[in-house]
């Protein structure tokens, strides 16, 4: 099973300035918008680790881990 990073929309804040996305080791995480509009972070199924750094630098608690059987269980 694979491990991987889900944002819970009503928790996250949508910050420009983002921490999650900063602070991802595997750079997974990605934004819409410009510099200073909010966006929802997305996070890549593929490129996510799982490894939790972004748990711990989410200010809201919007972030947790969820174990999966396959990256096409991800996106559904």
């Amino acid at each position: 099973m694979k491990k991987i990073a889900i944002i819970n929309e009503k928790l996250c804040d949508q910050s420009p300035f983002c921490p999650v996305k900063r602070v991802c080791p595997v750079n997974a995480v990605s934004q819409s918008g410009g510099l200073f509009s909010k966006g929802f972070p997305k996070i890549d199924p593929e490129a996510c680790t799982g490894c939790g750094k972004c748990l711990r630098y989410c200010p809201m608690g919007a972030v947790s881990i969820k174990s999966i059987k396959s990256i096409k269980n991800a996106t559904s």
